[in-house]
C-alpha cells in the first residue's frame, strides 16, 4: 500500500509540472515548454495508472485532485506572481477538509457533538 501512495506522489509531480510548464508555454508558443507540459501529463498517467493498481480508486483520485490543485496552486503563486488571498486560502483548506473527510470516515463520527 505505501508503494501505491509513493508512486501516486510521483504522479501528482509530474501532474504538476506539466501543469506549470503548460502556462509557461503560452498556448503552445514555447515549444520547449509545450513539450515539457506533454511528457509531464503523459509520465503523470502513466505513475497514476500504477498508483490505480494499487490503492482505491476514491483515495487516490481525491488526493491527486486535491494535492494537485493545492500544490498548482501555490506555484502559481511563487512562480506566476498570481494572487494570493482569503478565497484562495478558504479554498485550499475546504480542499484539504474534503480529502480527509472523504479519505477517513471515522473522522466525521470523531467528533464531539456529531450526530452518530
Amino acid at each position: 500500500m505505501w508503494l501505491g501512495y509513493a508512486v501516486l506522489i510521483v504522479a501528482i509531480l509530474f501532474e504538476n509540472i506539466g501543469t506549470t510548464a503548460l502556462k509557461g508555454s503560452n498556448g503552445f508558443k514555447r515549444p520547449v515548454l509545450g513539450s515539457v507540459a506533454v511528457f509531464g501529463y503523459i509520465l503523470s498517467f502513466a505513475f497514476m495508472g500504477q498508483a490505480l493498481a494499487r490503492l482505491p480508486l476514491a483515495i487516490a483520485y481525491s488526493i491527486w485532485s486535491g494535492l494537485g490543485m493545492s500544490v498548482v496552486t501555490l506555484t502559481g503563486i511563487l512562480v506566476y506572481k498570481e494572487k494570493f488571498g482569503w478565497k484562495v486560502a478558504l479554498g485550499l483548506l475546504l480542499i484539504f477538509l474534503g480529502v480527509m473527510i472523504s479519505n477517513y470516515p471515522g473522522l466525521v463520527e470523531s467528533v464531539p457533538g456529531v450526530a452518530r
